[in-house]
């Protein structure tokens, strides 16, 4: 039988396993066994396996419809990290668009209105953009940044106005189709007729369709582009070589509203989500992970934790968390072939490599703003050190100005063969990424205290041993069909009660990429799992 990943057939596919950190039940690694049947120690009506957004805010909605719900952390890990005694950050993240449609309509479901307006904290500028003759403060108030835009670009006020009425012309034909949330991509022939009928009205629906470039009067190497681009290149998870009008002009639009912190950090949102899980009918289990899901019939219906000789039973499991790994924990001799396939073809464009650099404070330029995107040469692509994403104090929400030690988080995208170099790779890396900081940072070096890549996972007696699959994050290119050019994969898998979520789904809209995934994954779930009357 085909295999989830074809190249882990022998002993080549051992090697493999135990680089990305997967364990199997000796059972399900051996073809031709039977699957054990085990008696279930709990149940639960849905099973979340990881801590992504999606899953998390799909595990609140069900829970406060009075769903059982249990989430299990599965190995991941929140936006922070600790090595050598600094709190450093894993994952950069820019929050924005908190008045879109999906946010909004996940916030008012679960009574958190308020929250959505006291909790956020907006920045000013929201971010900046520096190039090499230019530095650009893009506020999210129109009078400030049309004069931003007037006085560093006076020659071409009619071709921004032209981009940002373009912009917005496509962005409010977007937003009314998320606003109409259609099931994304449709599941039967309903949710097939009401996407024929949608593609009616707004011919971007169709596959085929992408894109013109909206800034194509301006010439190559021009600063506005690099202006646009360049953020757009960091909250999109998706590249493809022409952009889909959801993901580009949702990005522009929803970025031009302002961008936010919270004052409790970056895993704000997601402790949020959690907690509203543990208040309702649900569990969660943060250190627990399942080794095996039990199958029976194409359904699944139970999944074994390690180490705690617990096996859950589920009338729904949901992936959030890397797909590969996912389904890796289906036996062998029971996986959808053709499904397994699919997902083993999943391959990004690019991954996110991301650095820290704990510095003294008098080695903060003043003028800088939270987050800045640097481009070095505009003639060159917005490719690997030539585009970073630099970001002060990402490890907590509030001021940090009284800190003596701050902390200065950076990122770049990079090929997929930068992963497989190991630790020198890694560290090169690393090189390049603060040589870059130090065009915007003078005295980086200078004020250095420690640095780190979270791509780097210690061995033995603390030195690095390889880098670490875990901390690889994906950034896709095409789309599938029927899903507006912003998810590389479907909600619905190979089985009849998994369904998948994850920092995969639903990527290219960016920060609303999570709220859409778990909308989608409930109008699912509540025809997969009935609730009773009266409860």
């Amino acid at each position: 039988m085909l295999r989830v990943d074809t190249p882990c057939a022998g002993a080549r596919g051992g090697r493999l396993a135990q680089s990305l950190n997967l364990r199997y039940p000796a059972h399900a690694a051996r073809r031709g066994r039977k699957t054990e049947r085990v008696s279930t120690t709990s149940h639960y009506q849905i099973v979340i396996v990881g801590t992504d957004l999606a899953g998390l805010v799909f595990g609140a909605l069900c829970a406060k419809r009075g769903y059982r719900v249990l989430i299990l952390g599965q190995g991941t890990s929140g936006a922070l990290y600790e090595q050598q005694g600094h709190t450093l950050v894993r994952r950069l993240d820019l929050i924005y668009g908190l008045q879109s449609p999906p946010v909004r309509r996940v916030f008012e479901e679960l009574s958190l209105g308020l929250e959505l307006r006291n909790l956020p904290r907006a920045q000013e500028p929201a971010y900046q953009v520096l190039l090499p003759k230019a530095r650009l403060d893009i506020s999210s108030q129109d009078r400030v940044l049309q004069r931003e835009l007037r006085r560093e670009f006076p020659e071409q006020v009619q071709a921004i106005g032209e981009f940002y009425r373009t912009v917005a012309d496509v962005d409010a034909q977007v937003e009314e189709v998320l606003r109409l949330r259609p099931t994304m991509p449709p599941s039967g022939l309903v949710e097939r007729f009401a996407i024929r009928r949608l593609t009616a009205r707004f011919p971007f629906l169709e596959d085929e369709w992408a894109m013109d470039d909206p800034l194509q009067r301006l010439p190559h190497g021009s600063p506005l582009r690099a202006m646009v681009h360049a953020p757009f290149r960091f909250v999109s998870g998706m590249l493809p070589a022409k952009p889909y009008p959801a993901t580009f002009v949702r990005a522009v639009t929803e970025l031009g509203k302002g961008t936010y912190t919270f004052d409790k950090g970056p895993d704000a949102l997601r402790d949020l989500f959690l907690d509203l899980v543990k208040q309702g009918a649900g569990d969660v289990l943060t250190k627990a992970s399942a080794v095996q899901i039990d199958m029976r019939r194409g359904k699944a219906v139970a999944v074994v934790l390690r180490d705690r000789r617990q096996v859950i039973g589920c009338d729904l499991l949901v992936c959030n968390t890397d797909p590969k790994r996912f389904f890796h924990l289906i036996p062998q001799e029971v996986q959808d072939e053709e499904y397994h396939h699919a997902i083993h073809m999943l391959q990004p464009v690019y991954y996110t490599f991301v650095g820290n650099f704990v510095v003294r404070a008098r080695a903060i330029p003043e003028a800088l703003a939270r987050h800045a995107f640097a481009v070095h040469d505009l003639l060159l692509p917005l490719e690997e050190d030539n585009c970073v994403h630099i970001a002060r104090d990402a490890d907590i929400g509030g001021s940090a100005e009284e800190r003596e030690l701050r902390l200065i988080t950076a990122s770049m995208r990079v090929p997929l063969h930068a992963a497989s170099g190991g630790p020198r790779t890694a560290e090169h890396l690393l090189d390049r990424l603060q040589r870059r900081v130090e065009e915007t940072i003078p005295f980086l070096s200078e004020h250095l205290v420690f640095r780190d890549t979270p791509w780097l996972r210690a061995g033995q007696d603390g030195e690095m041993a390889d880098v670490d699959p875990t901390e690889l994050q994906p950034c896709y290119g095409e789309a599938i069909a029927q899903t507006l050019g912003t998810s590389p994969v479907a909600t619905q898998t190979g089985y009849k009660n998994i369904l998948l979520g994850g920092n995969a789904s639903f990527c290219g809209l960016g920060h609303d990429g999570p709220y859409v995934a778990a909308l989608n994954l409930l109008a699912l779930a509540q025809d997969l799992v009935k609730l009773k009357s009266g409860f």
